[in-house]
């Protein structure tokens, strides 16, 4: 899956099922839309550059560099929804 992909999946879940429980965070269930409101973005703002996915020659010469290229939009709870296998999306 490259970042194109990626991009047009999340905004795909976001259109169609905003009302999904995806994540479990501090004793409570997010829907997918609560946690991109507590993110401030919506499907509109997402965009490549925004999702920062992308790999360069230098992103494998630092491991913490190669971290930060896979969260999604810098933010651990976006690896966990779309990039993780172990998630509470079904598909």
């Amino acid at each position: 899956m490259n970042q194109k992909h990626l991009l047009r999946f999340i905004k795909s879940k976001l259109r169609k099922e905003p009302d999904e429980v995806v994540i479990f965070r501090d004793w409570t269930y997010l829907t997918l839309e609560e946690v991109f409101k507590s993110l401030d973005l919506s499907g509109y703002d997402l965009n490549v550059d925004l999702l920062d996915v992308h790999a360069d020659k230098s992103t494998f010469h630092r491991f913490d560099k190669f971290n930060l290229k896979y969260n999604p939009c810098g933010q651990s709870r976006l690896r966990e929804i779309f990039l993780k296998q172990d998630n509470l999306i079904q598909d």
